[in-house]
Parts: C-alpha cells; sequence; structure tokens
C-alpha cells in the first residue's frame, strides 16, 4: 500500500488484511487514526489495533456506516 493511498483512508472504518512478522494473514476492522513514519518500522498505519506497517496491508475494504437518525 502507498502512503498515498493509505492517507485517503484517514478517519474511516476499514476491513482490513494484513501479515504479522512470521507471515500469517489476519483480517479485521480497524478506524484509521493517521499515517505516519515511525522509527525502525518505516511508513505505518496508525489504527485502534495498533501500528500496522504499509508493507504488511494486503488488501482493504471500506466500510459503510449507514446512520439511522430517530425521527
Amino acid at each position: 500500500m502507498l502512503i498515498s493511498e493509505a492517507k485517503s483512508l484517514v478517519g474511516q472504518f476499514v476491513n482490513l488484511t494484513y501479515t504479522d512478522r512470521s507471515g500469517k494473514e489476519f483480517s479485521d476492522q480497524a478506524e484509521i487514526f493517521d499515517v505516519a513514519f515511525v522509527p525502525l518500522y518505516g511508513p505505518c498505519m496508525l489504527t485502534d489495533l495498533g501500528e500496522l506497517r504499509l508493507d504488511r496491508i494486503k488488501s482493504f475494504e471500506v466500510v459503510e456506516w449507514q446512520s439511522h437518525a430517530a425521527a
């Protein structure tokens, strides 16, 4: 994932598929807070799941939330 692509997701909820250090794949929903350069890790997506390195993110899908206003 590119930094410009990741920055377009800031403030949104997304379904992410990513790998950990051992290569095991995970899928989870996350809220994206920011994209930043973290020393010793490189470009990372800062989420409610923690820091996720951009080179470990395999795919993403933006979650569409529908709000139901009380009448």
